[in-house]
């Protein structure tokens, strides 16, 4: 082939290059040449305020079904019923607020210092306070360092304009996403585009400030005419990603409505390693503006499976985007929703997800719920919900609110989040914008009381929308643990008693076997908030003493590092389980035990007289001095109790001196029954000649 007849080939080929690299520049760089322009659109916001309706779509035309169609639905009971039908034991948490005296424009958080260097991003709260009246607006961060659930420390990220939401991924990397209009550099309005945006903002010298940034238009590569939420990931091959969905937003009353959008669209962004922008090659819609295939996509959360979960308002749903390949990145929407809410009142207005797989969703209203969702028989959907809390006040707005969750359980929303916003005209109670914490310790969806948080600084004239907290690549996960009686191996721990958490990865591999040990290596128990002491920890098992001002019940453990929880789960404390220690240390066998006539302390097997006296044996465990008296059955017979309580020597170790009944030997079983009825096991013995 001659050059000559090469030349249209190469030509093709340049003009392709030139494509590629224009799209790769429009996909990795895109940055506004107005970027202070583009401001959230908070007008645009505010009038996006939802009702719960009999039908469960806003009826929009060809819009999606859901999977259930119901003409109404029934409310929602006063307290949820378990399965039985009884209602649950423990109460809902609420929001525990405190008097403060402060002006109603002012905020004590004001006064908050900046957040210190080496602050770990899991440990750090990003929201954004938006002007109610004018474009200003800021993003924030907090930070509780005293873990008393009230931010202490806060720095401003930013202040050029805020957003409706942020994600922050494992390289600190903050992204920003709002609905803005482009105005297109005219001073006329019939050329404006309603747009959505994102900024990716970074803080290059770890102070807690925003250094440099790109911004781009989502509406021009991707048709997306407002950005609602977004949520970061990480690939299990180390590529980092932001998903941001178009809120989706319909008037069904009045479909001439300015604010009305095509169906909610979804897209997934992948981060380009070298060029700081994203890789064209990866990124792609995971659900197409205006294919019908969504109502709403009005809040979004990432399951530990690296599914997506999307807040369809309209459709009462929570849809899923599985990640079929198990790369870590969700790429196909799934045809059967997540979870399909029951009653009326549970549209998903957000929703969030823990590092166990438990989802928390609300609605709107002035007493409304926050649920528990889980998938129980681990079929990827979700089967039950239970009430977290109850008596939240959430404004009734598809953009503006938040709810994330620590790594470590802790739950926080957004009470209020469009303040003074939320007219009484339109239902609305004009309340302070704030953000409550509800502790999770054992990551199961059984919240504690709460406390507010933070609240905006000048509640009569701004809101608050986006929650979220970065992710820490140097803490694992918070592992479940199981807690048990020390000596027998079984049933519960007691209160002051010796209590044993089994599980992986408890103490990062350190080993020790006293209390100054576990200090030494910053390793610390708490049940239920107080502190237990230590007294032997490897990483597999600990032993410990239950406080005895814990009270029974189930009751949150923790096993902390240095500061940051490895296990954790909720148990049952009782008030006697009583347990004897056995020589092979399995709760069963031969038990621990000495002769204690005439302050001999010989070990088995024992004779049965001393000095022609019956033998008088000392047995130890635990959990038993909290219901006297106690009896003690060896073989057939009642032995005679001369004491039976604590111990000066260990703290939870108890004892109990018998003496042996008469005509006994061989191995006998001895079983501790305690006044409330509970008996040991019943596979521990003594030897007797």
């Amino acid at each position: 082939m001659s050059a000559k007849s090469l030349r249209p080939l190469i030509f093709v080929f340049a003009v392709l290059s030139a494509i590629v690299v224009y799209s790769s520049w429009r996909a990795s760089q895109a940055q506004s040449e107005a970027e202070q322009s583009f401001r959230p659109d908070v007008r645009r916001a505010l009038r996006a305020e939802r009702k719960h309706s009999s039908a469960t779509t806003a009826q929009r035309k060809g819009g999606y079904t859901p999977t259930r169609i119901e003409v109404a639905r029934e409310p929602r009971p006063d307290r949820t019923l378990n399965n039985n039908g009884a209602t649950r034991e423990r109460a809902p948490a609420r929001p525990r607020t405190t008097a403060k005296s402060r002006d109603e424009n002012s905020s004590a958080s004001l006064a908050l210092p900046r957040i210190r260097t080496g602050t770990s991003l899991a440990r750090v709260l990003h929201t954004s306070q938006l002007s109610i009246a004018s474009s200003s607006g800021t993003n924030e961060q907090y930070a509780d360092q005293n873990r008393n659930f009230v931010a202490d420390e806060r720095t401003t990220f930013d202040q050029r304009g805020g957003s409706f939401d942020i994600a922050v991924s494992a390289s600190g990397a903050r992204y920003e996403v709002f609905s803005a209009t482009d105005d297109r550099g005219t001073s006329t309005t019939s050329d404006d585009r309603r747009i959505g945006v994102l900024v990716t903002a970074f803080d290059t010298n770890a102070d807690f400030m925003r250094d440099s940034s790109n911004t781009f238009d989502l509406e021009r590569d991707f048709r997306l005419p407002s950005a609602a939420a977004a949520v970061a990931g990480t690939s299990r091959q180390g590529r980092e990603f932001v998903i941001v969905s178009s809120s989706g937003y319909y008037n069904s009353s009045n479909p001439n409505d300015p604010n009305n959008e095509p169906s909610a669209g979804v897209v997934l962004l992948v981060r380009d390693q070298f060029t700081g922008g994203f890789d064209v090659s990866r990124s792609r819609p995971l659900v197409a503006v205006g294919d019908n295939q969504l109502n709403n996509a009005n809040a979004l959360a990432l399951l530990p499976s690296g599914d997506l979960l999307i807040a369809d308002f309209d459709s009462y749903e929570l849809r899923i985007v599985r990640d079929t390949n198990a790369d870590n990145i969700p790429d196909t929407l799934d045809a059967v929703p997540y979870y399909s809410y029951r009653y009326s009142t549970d549209a998903p207005l957000d929703i969030a997800a823990n590092s166990r797989g438990v989802v928390f969703s609300h609605s709107y209203g002035d007493d409304a719920v926050l649920l528990a969702l889980y998938d129980e028989n681990a079929d990827g959907r979700a089967d039950r919900e239970e009430v977290a809390a109850e008596g939240l006040s959430l404004d009734n707005n598809l953009f503006l609110h938040g709810l994330t969750v620590d790594r470590e359980g802790m739950v926080y929303v957004i009470e209020d989040a469009s303040g003074a916003a939320d007219l009484a005209s339109s239902g609305g109670n004009l309340g302070t914008p704030r953000i409550d914490a509800f502790p999770d310790p054992a990551l199961n969806g059984f919240l504690r009381d709460g406390s507010t948080y933070a609240e905006a600084d000048y509640p009569a004239a701004q809101a608050l929308s986006g929650l979220a907290f970065g992710a820490d690549a140097s803490l694992g996960t918070v592992n479940p643990l199981a807690s048990t009686n020390s000596a027998s191996l079984r049933g519960a721990a007691t209160r002051d008693g010796l209590a044993t958490i089994t599980g992986t990865n408890l103490t990062r591999g350190a080993t020790g076997g006293s209390t100054s040990e576990a200090a030494a290596r910053g390793l610390r128990v708490t049940v239920e908030g107080r502190s237990a002491t230590v007294l032997s920890f490897s990483d597999s098992q600990i032993n410990f003493h239950v406080p005895d001002t814990v009270s029974v019940g189930l009751r949150s453990i923790v096993v902390s590092v240095g500061g940051d929880a490895t296990a954790a789960a909720d148990a049952p404390i009782a008030e006697a389980n009583p347990g004897l220690f056995t020589v092979n240390q399995t709760g069963a066998g031969e038990a621990v035990a000495l002769i204690a006539s005439g302050n001999r302390f010989t070990a088995s097997p024992f004779p049965q007289t001393i000095d022609g006296q019956p033998s008088v044996v000392s047995l130890f465990g635990t959990g038993w001095r909290n219901s006297p008296p106690v009896t003690v059955r060896i073989g057939n017979q009642i032995a005679t109790v001369q004491y039976a309580g604590a111990t000066n020597d260990l703290p939870g170790l108890d004892q109990i001196n018998v003496t042996l009944p008469s005509n006994t030997s061989g191995t006998l079983p001895v079983v501790v029954t305690t006044a409330n009825g509970v008996t040991s096991r019943a596979d521990v013995s003594l030897a007797i000649r």
